[in-house]
């Protein structure tokens, strides 16, 4: 899936644009990044794959990746990334105002 097609389908399940940040991000890894300790950020089919897999468009999320025990959520209409229990997705352990920050932080680890 193209960028544009990605970025056509967010605006179309979520009402809102998709956030400029992703945007940027998937552009430059289109397949997705693995960070540290084993976590991994998606790449553009993996996100919507797995964002419809689990039903999360109406929540207003993406499944933006995972980890062995947390999951990588991004709020659409703010662009803000949650790390959160993969077994119970209220279970926020940490929140990053964007998936820059996210990378940023989760390298330096």
């Amino acid at each position: 899936m193209s960028l544009k097609k990605f970025s056509n389908w967010v605006s179309k399940t979520y009402g809102d644009p998709a956030p400029a940040e992703l945007l940027a991000f998937l552009k430059d890894h289109p397949d997705g990044l693995a960070l540290g300790n084993g976590l991994i950020l998606y790449g553009i089919e993996d996100i919507q794959i797995y964002t419809e897999e689990r039903e999360l468009e109406e929540k207003g999320v993406l499944y933006l990746g995972a980890g062995d025990l947390s999951v990588f959520l991004l709020r659409v209409k703010d662009g803000k990334v949650f790390l959160v229990d993969s077994t119970d997705y209220q279970e926020v352990d940490a929140s990053f105002k964007g998936i820059d920050t996210c990378v940023m932080l989760l390298n330096q680890a």
